[in-house]
């Protein structure tokens, strides 16, 4: 406990703050502290954005001729070349198909002529694929092919397409 004197008692009594102070253990005069902020606050950083959800990939059916066209190409790779002659037929006009799978069963129909030593129809097919797109190809181990790889250079000669 601590004893004060008489005059600080009576100081204390009156209300005298530097009485106060002192029992405080702070010097005359002296306030407490006050909380002052910091002058320069780092402002706080925006959140990270949060991603967009991923596209929605709805997968697209295909059509009614594109499943002829893949069936017909199944034939050919199967060695049924009079089946795959058959289904290809129509689809080397089919509207339906756009030109790169006109092209796909022109060429195929071609194979399965040459395969099937219809070298003349084979020849024709390829001159109808030049006519549709004159920069038609083939691969160049299509084009090295000892059937069809010779019909193919006599259309293209015949069609006078470099």
């Amino acid at each position: 406990m601590m004893f004060l004197s008489e005059v600080h008692e009576q100081k204390l009594a009156a209300g005298d703050l530097d009485a106060i102070a002192f029992i405080k253990g702070m010097s005359p005069k002296q306030e407490e502290p006050k909380y002052t902020p910091p002058l320069f606050q780092t402002p706080a950083s925006p959140p990270e954005p949060v991603p967009p959800p991923p596209p929605v990939v709805v997968p697209v059916e295909p059509s009614p001729s594109e499943l002829s066209l893949a069936q017909a190409v199944g034939h050919f790779e199967r060695g049924e070349y009079t089946m795959a002659m058959r289904k290809l037929t129509p689809l080397t006009t089919d509207p339906a198909l756009d030109v790169p799978g006109q092209l796909k069963a022109l060429k195929t129909l071609a194979f399965s002529q040459c395969l099937t030593r219809a070298v003349v129809s084979c020849r024709k097919t390829f001159e109808r694929a030049f006519k549709l797109d004159p920069g038609f190809n083939l691969a160049t181990a299509e084009q090295s092919h000892p059937i069809w790889g010779k019909q193919f250079l006599n259309a293209r000669k015949n069609l006078k397409i470099k």
